[in-house]
């Protein structure tokens, strides 16, 4: 097609055309109404005149020259850059479709033929959505509505059905393109199918799961192997402890009221001193490996236990506490995880965060039962778990987060004031009869 400046050349050489014909028509009846004598001077006024259009012709006839090669030059290009586009449309490895504004297949690459399971001839003309399952019509319909105001939709994910083919999930990118040389606006659809990508997320989902599931048996396992551990160091070690202790006591005192051999004296002293302080050992190791009071009286007797316990160990660390739950809203397998992270953040800020006041909470907020431990110390922040580098506390961090997210619930360390933090782990009550929660029962 002629270009419009062209196409201006071209009418202006034609207007060139009919003027020098016009004078030299106009020369020739001239010449024919004069005498003989005077037709010379004529004669030679025309030729001069027609040697003037003669070369303005010659300019003319190379400017079209010029512009005809131009034009084939641009035919060329654009013929080349046509084929280009065909071939990339054809063997690009996505789904490709041109429909009109209704969804009209007018083309479709191989791709597109091969996700169909139909020819390219059979999709030309056919409407988008026959390939569309019935409680998917609506929906795509709805979509279709918005173009051409909407020029571009990415990622749209709607299953489609291939010709008596099973429906798979498809991600497509819609845009609008705009008409041209007199067509209207078109779509062009590109069609990716995703089964892989769906079928891969859900393996991913369902290891997930496993994880989640065998983390909680691990679990599970630790507290009911604290327990047994903790039962035995008090029903065996404990015993035995506190038996000697007894006699070693009732020695000490025979010795002293017969005035017996005083020497003997001191040394049994030192073992009673000893042995009283193994006893408490233990009686220490078995009481964090699982506190007899939380099975017996419950999480307010054994917060109230640990915190008189703490504040014998770091004694200038003050112990605020606030508990505005009862004891039987706390369900029976929330009751260890509270006290396992209360257990581990209080040991964290004693030992890194350089506090000297924590202030506890454990109660219920609207529709969640929420612990939270706030000191003034120097603060926490909790790192990659897969680093072999991370800070001690930080796993502590890590292992507090896993614990209340495994069991259903959520973990957070925040800044409330300037100079404190809070650890915050919550629970909604709805999931506490949740499989997740019952499994760390």
């Amino acid at each position: 097609m002629p270009l419009p400046g062209n196409r201006v050349k071209q009418e202006s050489f034609d207007r060139q055309i009919t003027v020098a014909q016009e004078h030299l028509a106009d020369l020739r009846q001239r010449i024919g109404a004069l005498p003989e004598r005077e037709r010379h001077g004529l004669v030679a006024e025309a030729v001069e005149e027609l040697s003037v259009n003669l070369e303005e012709f010659q300019v003319a006839s190379e400017e079209l020259r010029q512009q005809n090669e131009e034009l084939a030059m641009a035919r060329h290009h654009a013929e080349t850059d046509r084929q280009r586009y065909l071939e990339l449309f054809d063997f690009a490895p996505e789904g490709y479709v041109v429909t009109d504004l209704d969804g009209t297949i007018q083309e479709a690459n191989r791709a597109a033929s091969f996700l169909f399971s139909v020819s390219r001839d059979f999709l030309r003309g056919k409407p988008l959505i026959v390939f569309v399952p019935d409680e998917h019509l609506m929906a795509f319909r709805t979509q279709l509505a918005r173009f051409p105001t909407l020029e571009r939709l990415e990622n749209w994910e709607i299953p489609l059905r291939p010709r008596d083919g099973k429906p798979f999930p498809a991600a497509m990118t819609i845009t609008t393109v705009p008409g041209s040389a007199g067509k209207p606006p078109s779509l062009r659809w590109m069609i990716h199918d995703i089964s892989e990508r769906k079928r891969m997320d859900e393996e991913r989902r369902q290891s997930e799961d496993r994880l989640r599931l065998l983390s909680e048996k691990l679990l599970t396992v630790q507290e009911d192997e604290r327990k047994r551990v903790a039962l035995d160091l008090h029903d065996s070690l404990a015993a035995v402890l506190a038996a000697i202790k007894y006699n070693i006591e009732e020695a000490v005192h025979l010795l002293r009221d017969k005035g017996m051999d005083k020497k003997a004296v001191p040394p049994l002293e030192h073992a009673l001193a000893d042995t009283r302080n193994i006893f408490e050992e233990v009686r220490r190791i078995y009481m964090d490996l699982r506190p007899a009071l939380l099975d017996d009286l419950g999480i307010q007797a054994a917060v109230s236990w640990f915190i008189r316990e703490f504040q014998k160990g770091y004694p200038h660390i003050r112990v605020e506490k606030e508990i505005e739950i009862k004891e039987r809203e706390v369900p029976e397998p929330l009751k260890i995880i509270l006290y396992r992270i209360m257990q581990e953040a209080f040991r964290l800020v004693a030992r890194q965060s350089q506090a000297d006041v924590i202030r506890l909470f454990l109660g219920r907020r609207k529709d969640r039962i929420e612990m939270t431990i706030t000191d003034n110390g120097d603060g926490f922040k909790a790192g990659d778990p897969l680093d072999r580098n991370l800070p001690r506390k930080e796993y502590g961090l890590l292992w507090m987060r896993e614990r209340a997210e495994l069991s259903g619930g959520s973990f957070e360390i925040e800044s409330p004031k300037e100079g404190e933090t809070a650890i915050r782990a919550s629970w909604p009550t709805a999931c506490l009869s949740s499989p997740a929660t019952d499994g760390i029962s």
